[in-house]
Parts: C-alpha cells; sequence; structure tokens
C-alpha cells in the first residue's frame, strides 16, 4: 500500500489568518459599501478630468477612458458581492432560528411541490455556495477589470506604434523605412497572438521547456507593459483550483464578460441617441435645455432654458465630427484640405453655410459662429447667440438642420449611411416670458 504524503507544515495557514478568513465578512461588508461609493465617483470624475484637459484621440485621454471603464466593471463585482454578503447574512441568521431548515410535515405539499423541495438544497449548503460567491466576487471583479486594462493597453500600443513610427516611415517614401515599418507592424502582431493565444489556453506555452525558456522573456516584459502581474496570481489561483474543463472556461468567459460589456455599453450610449433623435421633434425634451439637462444625455443642440427671460438665445450645437466629414468630402477640397487646418473663422462661416437655424420656420442668416466646448461634457462644437429682441412674448420654436441643398452626392451619402444623425439635428420649443 502506497504510503500516504504527509502535508507540509509550513503550507497550514496560520491559526490568526484562519481567524480573519472566518470573520472576513464583517470587513468585506464594509470595505465594499465605502468603495462601492467610491466606484460611483470616481469614475465620473476622471471622465470629467480627461475630457477638460485632453483631446479626443490623445494617448492619455485613451489610457483614462480605460480605467474608467475597468472601474466600472469593478463596480459591478462590488455590486454582486454585496448582494450575495446580504444574502448571505439572511441566510445565516435564519439557520440559527430554524436549524432544520423546511418543515415538510407542516407545508404538507403533494405531487412535484413536494419533490421539489425533498431535493432542495439543505440551508448549510446555501450558506456555503453564498460565502463562495460572496468570497469570490473580489477577486474574479478585480481580475476581470485587470484584464480590460492590459487588453486596452495593447490595442493602444499598437496604435501608439502605427502613429509614431509606421505612418511616418510609409509618409516618407523611403522604402527601407516601409520595410522596416512592416516587420515590426507583423512582428508585434505576432507577439500579441501569441500572448493571446497563450492567455486563452492558460498557458499552452507554459507547460513545455523548449516553449517555456523561450516565451519567458516574451512574458515577462508583457507582464509590466500589461500590468497583468498585479492580477496574474489571482487568476492562477482560480484555474489550478478547478477542474481542467472548467479552468479553461474561465478565460473564455472572462474574455466574453469583457467584450460583451464594451459592447452592451457602447449599444446604451447608441439607444439613448436614437431614442432623443426619435421622440425628441415630437414632444418636448429636456435634453435640449441646458438647465433641465443631465450630464450624461446626448447632446446635440441645446438653449440655456426653456423659458428665455432676455431677448438672446444661447445656442450650442456639437457637430464638430459631422461638419468635418462633411467637409472632406467636398468635390472641390484637395487632399491637404482638411477640417483641422482651418481656423475657428473659416470652421465657423462653413457652419453656417451648412447649418440652418430656423426660428419659427424662418432662416436666421450671417450667423457668427464661434468654436466653442461645451463645459459639462467637453463636447466640441459652435456656439451662437441669438437675437430674438423682435419675438412677441409667447412660444416658439427653433430648429437646427442641414442645408441639403448645398450638399454634394458624397455629402448625401454620409446622411444616408449615418444610423444617428438625422437631416434635423434638433426642434426646440421655448418660451419668450418678456
Amino acid at each position: 500500500m502506497a504510503k500516504q504524503e504527509k502535508e507540509d507544515p509550513h503550507n497550514e495557514a496560520p491559526e490568526w489568518l484562519k481567524t480573519i478568513q472566518i470573520y472576513s465578512w464583517e470587513a468585506e461588508l464594509l470595505i465594499s459599501a465605502l468603495l462601492l461609493y467610491m466606484l460611483f465617483q470616481v469614475p465620473e470624475f476622471i471622465d470629467e478630468y480627461r475630457f477638460q484637459h485632453y483631446n479626443p484621440g490623445d494617448y492619455v485621454h485613451s489610457i483614462l477612458g480605460v480605467f474608467k471603464k475597468a472601474l466600472e466593471v469593478l463596480r459591478i463585482g462590488y455590486i454582486v458581492h454585496i448582494i450575495a454578503r446580504g444574502s448571505w447574512v439572511a441566510s445565516v441568521g435564519l439557520s440559527y432560528i430554524f436549524p432544520h431548515s423546511l418543515n415538510l410535515q407542516q407545508l404538507k405539499f403533494k405531487g412535484k411541490f413536494k419533490k421539489e423541495l425533498e431535493n432542495d438544497i439543505a440551508l448549510d449548503k446555501t450558506v456555503k455556495n453564498l460565502e463562495k460567491v460572496a468570497s469570490l466576487s473580489y477577486a474574479i471583479s478585480f481580475m476581470i477589470s485587470g484584464m480590460l486594462i492590459s487588453g486596452s493597453l495593447v490595442l493602444i500600443y499598437f496604435i501608439a506604434l502605427t502613429r509614431g513610427v509606421i505612418a511616418p516611415a510609409f509618409q516618407s517614401g523611403n522604402v527601407f523605412f516601409m520595410v522596416g515599418g512592416f516587420i515590426m507592424m507583423i512582428l508585434y502582431s505576432l507577439i500579441v497572438l501569441v500572448v493571446f493565444v497563450d492567455f486563452i489556453t492558460n498557458g499552452f506555452f507554459r507547460r513545455e521547456s523548449s516553449t517555456a525558456k523561450m516565451y519567458y522573456k516574451i512574458a515577462l516584459v508583457f507582464r509590466f507593459m500589461t500590468l497583468s502581474f498585479i492580477y496574474n496570481r489571482i487568476n492562477l489561483t482560480i484555474i489550478s483550483n478547478l477542474k481542467r474543463w472548467q479552468g479553461h472556461l474561465v478565460p473564455i468567459l472572462a474574455v466574453g464578460v469583457i467584450a460583451g460589456y464594451i459592447y452592451l455599453d457602447g449599444k446604451t450610449a447608441d439607444w439613448d441617441k436614437e431614442n432623443y433623435l426619435e421622440t425628441s421633434f415630437d414632444k418636448i425634451s429636456r435634453m435640449n435645455y441646458e438647465n433641465l439637462r443631465k450630464p450624461n444625455d446626448p447632446l446635440f443642440a441645446t438653449i440655456q432654458n426653456d423659458v428665455i427671460q432676455d431677448n438672446v438665445v444661447r445656442l450650442f450645437i456639437n457637430t464638430h465630427g459631422y461638419l468635418g466629414r462633411f467637409y472632406t468630402k467636398e468635390s472641390g477640397n484637395s487632399k491637404d484640405d482638411v477640417w483641422d487646418d482651418l481656423n475657428n473663422t473659416e470652421k465657423g462661416n462653413y457652419a453656417n453655410e451648412i447649418r440652418k437655424v430656423l426660428v419659427d420656420d424662418k432662416r436666421l442668416n450671417a450667423l457668427q459662429w464661434k468654436d466653442y466646448k461645451h463645459p459639462i461634457s467637453y463636447d466640441e462644437g459652435f456656439l451662437n447667440y441669438l437675437d430674438i429682441s423682435k419675438l412677441e412674448v409667447g412660444m416658439h420654436n427653433l430648429t437646427v438642420e442641414f442645408d441639403t441643398t448645398i450638399l454634394n452626392e458624397l455629402q448625401l451619402r454620409v446622411i444616408e449611411q449615418s444610423d444617428l444623425q438625422l437631416v434635423k439635428l434638433a426642434d426646440i420649443d421655448f418660451y419668450k416670458s418678456e
């Protein structure tokens, strides 16, 4: 008979650690509540800071956006933890008052209802399962948010390589630079593919001596480039304590959760915009008034208030991105004539040509648009002050739309291919009180 292996006494958890593990739920609830409050505040602060200090497309702007997404994923994990731990506390209290759990004789259920309860999990097992869910939710949410950061950093490095090395190499026209840039792009893509295969297979290149020796240097570099060393131990601990087929599901599910979250987050923003465009032209929408709109509302065009107490309407339109696309589709523009090279006056003049502003169906001409960044959302657009001193007291209507009569075929195609942008940008009712 084979001798049983003795457990290494050095691997046994000390008594103080066992005591902390038993009573950790008390600290968990307190920490979760505090961190959950912070996780609802910090992402909004990061979003405000990055839009205020950095332009979209900047690397710092992108990295801060990644950390914001990671904190939002972490927030979901902490919500799950509080729900699971709250259910655990309720089940523990119930098991103390009713240690025998269900009293089937008292219920007197028959048929499948009785069979269902007979096969029901005992209350003590429910408590244990809830304990596992509550304890693991911390680690899993931290791991998934870390994976989101790692994947996004890999993409940001690729964009930086493309903009900083590959694009200048191809623009130079030098064959040696072009070939070198192309080789760097292929090499980086292959290394990323190798790392991803190793991750999704839970260490395919780390199990054989021949591949482990070569792969270690790559893994070491990527471990610090992607900050994966922060959560890697959590990932290895989880997969090493599961069955092999269960362990292989961990990275697949993690990638699925991250991809699903990003997809649904984008769809939510798109749905808000679509809902705005579908309903705001039929009824009054708070999103068109600065005093009523919420920070996360879609921003197309706004005025200061639904009730105007003076003779000026402060109109902001968020159209920089679309006007830039239309300008590049001008048949008379050269390839070097791009929207970003125009000064503020030239951009304002173009906005005045292509955008129609009507008050009570009468077009306002010779408007002086000023380049402007929205103080809340930091969207770039145009600001104009409309003189309404000649309007009578009462209800009036202001509309902002494209002047399709001056658009060429390519520009009209931009409108047709866009799901969110309609010809009419906004339809805003307001009341002039004086």
